[in-house]
């Protein structure tokens, strides 16, 4: 059998708009910058291709690669190196060995949150260290994305964890991979920000939240009222560049930097709420 590699490029709208995934089966999605790289290993390049160009109306350049005859999906994959951290192998197509205790399968989505970004990484790597020196019972992953986050504390501390997102796409990521992952205690709550009633009278030991900087920002009255006293919130998703603007905001509510990590221009950073603050 013939294979061919159909490759072009998307921006995060258009990635959400064309749901691709519903039309082809051999998919690899690669983050590059603000757009993602999408390859589709076919069989029948001339019907792909029409479906891309007059159904899906990809506007794009589209390249078209002849493989030799190989296993491709299989060799395409094998590229597609785990991302490892000190206690967890992650990883989107399945792996014949896995180097950690700990590992998560996270395939490629349209929801983000794969740990290859800086920002993912940063995050789990503070998580770790946190959950080292404290002992957390209850948790939130704002903007979760695929779960990731919220995995990543559920195999950590084996206690119940509250995901949400706005996004459709998330819901459906959340509950594919807690299956994938044989998860049960991560529970998806579909809101923006703390806009649920599911939120009346509840308080967390640790909120994390990989966003940008003005939802952070917009939500940092929230996240000291939401905290425990003596709680924690680890946020990702900003700029090195951006430090000293969302420490001082935070500052004004309680929250007190413990810890920036760093990796380019992104940073992950810890704060503690007051212990005398109700």
């Amino acid at each position: 059998m013939m294979f061919h590699k159909i490759s072009f490029y998307v921006n995060e709208k258009q990635l959400k708009q064309k749901k691709i995934l519903n039309f082809f089966k051999n998919v690899l999605f690669e983050k590059k910058k603000k757009n993602w790289k999408i390859q589709i290993i076919s069989n029948d390049y001339l019907r792909d291709l029409n479906l891309l160009k007059y159904f899906l109306k990809i506007k794009t350049k589209i390249k078209v690669d002849f493989l030799k005859d190989k296993n491709w999906v299989l060799a395409v994959k094998k590229k597609d190196k785990p991302v490892l951290t000190n206690l967890f192998t992650i990883f989107q197509s399945k792996l014949s060995k896995t180097f950690t205790k700990n590992f998560i399968q996270i395939p490629a989505s349209t929801a983000f949150g794969t740990g290859k970004h800086y920002s993912t990484f940063l995050t789990i790597k503070n998580i770790e260290w946190l959950m080292k020196k404290k002992k957390v019972f209850k948790s939130l992953d704002l903007g979760a994305g695929t779960g990731l986050l919220a995995f990543v504390i559920n195999k950590i501390c084996k206690k119940n964890v509250v995901a949400t997102d706005i996004d459709l796409d998330s819901e459906k990521c959340v509950k594919i991979n807690k299956k994938i992952n044989e998860i049960n205690n991560v529970f998806f709550v579909k809101c923006k920000n703390f806009n649920s009633i599911f939120f009346k009278g509840k308080k967390f030991d640790l909120i994390v939240s990989n966003i940008l900087l003005l939802p952070l920002k917009k939500n940092s009255r929230n996240f000291s009222q939401y905290l425990s006293s003596g709680g924690f919130i680890i946020i990702s998703g900003i700029l090195k560049t951006q430090i000293n603007d969302i420490k001082s905001y935070f500052m004004k509510f309680n929250l007190k930097l413990v810890k920036s990590i760093y990796i380019k221009e992104w940073t992950s950073m810890i704060f503690k709420k007051n212990e005398k603050t109700n």
